[in-house]
């Protein structure tokens, strides 16, 4: 007989638990830009803080709950390089982010080669810094 008496603590719990889910169903996730890598390759395959002068820079990261139209930029600075002004970008590219992707990356080429030397990679999005990427060619 006591066990009819954690019916309706059982079921009140329950209900709590159902109504705290429906809360946050259908709740957008914040927009959130994480996991930076940089890497050799499109496919994000060859991770590297390390490149060739001859490589292509690649900086990957992973995107959620972001909105179709959502801009993104990355601002390459060459840190120590004779000529560089290391707060100044060297070269900026801009994205808009189309629905469904999950993993973002910027291409950055040079067919003279890169100078040897230290680099860094900032990545915006809405205009605000979401991450960064230091790297070097050897």
């Amino acid at each position: 007989m006591k066990h009819k008496n954690l019916y309706p603590i059982l079921f009140g719990v329950i209900a709590v638990v159902a109504a705290s889910l429906a809360c946050n169903f259908g709740t957008p996730a914040e927009p959130t830009a994480s996991n930076f890598y940089m890497a050799t390759d499109e496919a994000g395959a060859n991770q590297t803080t390390v490149f060739s002068p001859t490589d292509d820079f690649f900086v990957h990261f992973d995107v959620a709950g972001i909105e179709a139209g959502t801009p993104f930029q990355s601002r390459w600075y060459a840190l120590d390089i004779e000529g560089e002004d290391p707060n100044t970008p060297f070269q900026t590219i801009d994205y808009t982010y189309e629905e469904g992707i999950g993993n973002i990356y910027f291409q950055l080429t040079n067919a003279d080669g890169w100078p040897v030397g230290n680099y860094k990679v900032e990545i915006y999005m809405n205009g605000t810094k979401v991450g960064e990427q230091l790297f070097s060619v050897q």
